[in-house]
């Protein structure tokens, strides 16, 4: 199994560098999901992060991908952000990003919960989970975003619902759980 990830973490010389907040008992890279949790024939990829400078966070992403899935491969990453001060620090970027993350996009109808996706979080302290569709073609593009403590984590999926082989609702479902049961797991919560 083939885990690729990127991390940026704070200098220690940065004035900002874990504001008052303790360390984590655990390495962020825990946090991420693996090819596994993907359906058959998506793998890691090597692409560069880029972090968000203007986020003060230890960031981390894996991304991932599948071909043979249309005319286009289908793409999917999974973003965690640690916030150096903490749950409130976390619980503003949530807001702030998420109007930046599900914001409408070019060519693309507006976001939205499909019914067949009545997932709700029982772990984050803030949720959301939509897609949009491509106005030209049947590819969509769902995200999910939580807030779970002093973290943040962003799940996007490319789908193409010609191909559900390659991943539909029922996939997309079981991977917004593996995040939730990943983040209850590492943060000593109940999922129920």
């Amino acid at each position: 199994m083939l885990l690729v990830a990127w991390s940026t973490s704070c200098l220690c010389t940065q004035v900002r560098c874990g504001g008052g907040y303790p360390p984590p008992a655990f390495p962020v890279e825990e946090l991420l999901l693996d090819e596994s949790t993907f359906p058959e024939g998506w793998h890691a990829h090597r692409d560069s992060y880029d972090p968000e400078d203007r986020l003060p966070a230890e960031q981390i992403a894996l991304g991932l991908h599948i071909n043979g899935c249309g005319p286009y491969s289908l793409g999917a990453g999974q973003y965690v952000y640690r916030f150096f001060d903490g749950a409130e620090e976390a619980a503003t970027a949530y807001r702030t990003e998420s109007a930046l993350w599900f914001s409408a996009r070019e060519g693309w109808g507006p976001w939205g919960t499909p019914p067949e996706l009545p997932y709700e979080s029982p772990v984050a302290d803030q949720f959301r989970l939509a897609c949009c569709a491509d106005q030209t073609s049947s590819q969509r593009f769902c995200q999910a975003v939580g807030q779970y403590e002093e973290y943040v984590v962003l799940l996007d999926v490319d789908m193409n619902p010609e191909y559900p082989e390659c991943m539909d609702f029922n996939d997309l479902e079981r991977i917004v759980a593996a995040v939730d049961d990943r983040m209850a797991s590492h943060l000593g919560k109940n999922t129920y």
